[in-house]
C-alpha cells in the first residue's frame, strides 16, 4: 500500500511540474502583426523593413511599437530590428505583408520565400502592394483600431467577400509563381480622401515577381470573375424602357457565379472558350415599369449578357495587347489539353494571339421589392 502511495505522489509532482520549457510571457515579447518592406532611399541595394507590434505593458505610452532597419535582406533586416527592440520579436502572430510599389517592381519572390522558409513564417500571411511606401501607411492609425495591420487584415477580408479583390496569401502567390500557365496578382491598397482612409479596388498584376501594371474599378471585377471566384457583388448598367427620354439605371446583386474554360486548337488558331453564368437578383431599378414580365426580365438579362462579356472582352485585351501577360490562368488549360502546343518559357506570347471567346449566362432570380 505505501508503494502506491509513493508511485501516487510521484505521478502527481511530476503532473505539477510539467509545463513548456521554452515559453515566453506576452510581457517578453513583441508580437508583430504587420511587416512591410520598401527599398531604400539611401542605397536602392538594400531594403528598409519596418515591424508594427501592439505594446501589451499597461504602463506604455503608446498602444503599439513600430521599428525599421535596413538590410540587404529580407532576413537580415528583421535580424538588425531585433536588435534595436527590447523584447523577443515573433512572427508567429504576422497578418499581413505590407509591399511598397517600387520593391514590388523590384520583384518580391526572394522576400517571400524567406518568409515561407521561416519557422514562425504562416503561408496564411496576406500580401498586399500599397501605394508609394509601405512604411508610411504602417504608421498610420485608423480611427478605432490601433494597429493598422489589423485593418487592413479586416478590410481585404470585406473586399474579397464582396468580389472587389481576389483571395491571396503568401502560399497562393508563390504556388501561383512556380505554377506554368499563370502569372500571380497581389491586392493593390490607395489611400481615400483622408489620410486613414483606405481604398482596396485594386489588383496588382505580376509577371513572375515583378509588379507590371494595375487592374481598377469595374477591371478587378471582371477579373473576378473570370478565374471564378465571384461570391457577391454588383453589376450596374444602362436599361432604356418606357418613355425614350428615360435611361433608367439597373442593378444587379450576384448571387453566385461558375466559370468554365475550354480550349481549341483550330486551323493552328488556339481558341479558349470561356464560359460565365452568375446567378443575380434586382438591387435597383429606377424605372417607373413593371419587372412583372417575362419578356422584360429576358431582356434585361439579355443586357446584362452584354455588358458583362463586354467587361470582359476589353480585360483580355488589355492584358494580351497592353500586358502580354497571363494572370487569369488560362495557360493551366491549354497544358493540360494540348501539352504539344504549350510552351511554358513563351506562353505569355502564345496567349497574346490567342482567340478567346467569352459568353456570359446571366440569370435574375428575383425582382426584390414592388411598387
Amino acid at each position: 500500500m505505501k508503494k502506491v502511495c509513493k508511485l501516487l505522489l510521484l505521478m502527481l509532482i511530476c503532473l505539477l511540474l510539467s509545463s513548456c520549457w521554452d515559453a515566453k510571457q506576452l510581457d517578453d515579447l513583441y508580437l508583430v502583426y504587420g511587416i512591410g518592406v520598401d527599398i531604400s532611399k539611401e542605397n536602392p541595394e538594400r531594403y528598409l523593413v519596418t515591424i508594427v507590434a501592439p505594446t501589451v505593458h499597461p504602463e506604455a505610452n503608446e498602444p503599439k511599437i513600430e521599428i525599421s532597419s535596413e538590410g540587404t535582406s529580407i532576413r537580415n533586416a528583421q535580424d538588425n530590428i531585433q536588435n534595436k527592440a527590447a523584447r523577443r520579436i515573433t512572427f508567429a502572430n504576422t497578418k499581413i505583408f505590407f509591399i511598397g510599389e517600387e520593391a514590388a517592381k523590384k520583384g518580391i519572390g526572394k522576400h517571400i520565400d524567406s518568409m515561407l522558409r521561416d519557422p514562425e513564417g504562416r503561408g496564411t500571411i496576406k500580401p498586399v502592394v500599397v501605394e508609394g511606401r509601405a512604411v508610411d501607411l504602417m504608421d498610420i492609425d485608423p480611427a478605432g483600431i490601433p494597429i493598422v495591420s489589423l485593418y487592413v487584415s479586416d478590410l481585404l477580408r470585406q473586399s474579397n467577400e464582396t468580389s472587389t479583390i481576389p483571395f491571396i496569401t503568401l502560399r497562393v502567390f508563390h504556388n501561383a509563381l512556380k505554377t506554368d500557365g499563370i502569372e500571380p496578382v497581389i491586392p493593390f491598397i490607395k489611400y481615400g480622401n483622408k489620410p486613414s482612409e483606405f481604398l482596396v479596388n485594386t489588383i496588382s498584376l505580376f509577371r513572375q515577381d515583378k509588379m507590371i501594371g494595375k487592374l481598377e474599378g469595374i477591371e478587378s471585377f471582371a477579373f473576378i470573375v473570370l478565374t471564378g471566384q465571384v461570391q457577391d457583388g454588383f453589376i450596374t448598367l444602362s436599361y432604356p424602357l418606357g418613355d425614350i427620354d428615360e435611361y433608367p439605371v439597373l442593378t444587379l446583386r450576384v448571387k453566385s457565379g461558375k466559370s468554365k474554360i475550354k480550349t481549341e486548337i483550330k486551323d493552328s488558331r488556339l481558341h479558349i472558350y470561356h464560359e460565365i453564368s452568375l446567378t443575380t437578383y434586382i438591387s435597383e431599378y429606377t424605372s417607373s415599369e413593371s419587372v412583372f414580365d417575362e419578356k422584360i426580365i429576358e431582356d434585361m438579362e439579355k443586357a446584362a449578357n452584354l455588358h458583362l462579356e463586354a467587361i470582359c472582352k476589353k480585360l483580355i485585351k488589355k492584358l494580351q495587347n497592353e500586358y502580354e501577360n497571363d494572370n487569369i490562368g488560362y495557360g493551366r488549360y491549354v497544358k493540360v489539353n494540348h501539352p504539344e502546343y504549350f510552351e511554358a518559357d513563351d506562353w505569355n506570347e502564345q496567349f497574346a494571339h490567342a482567340v478567346v471567346h467569352v459568353k456570359a449566362n446571366v440569370r435574375i432570380q428575383m425582382v426584390g421589392t414592388v411598387q
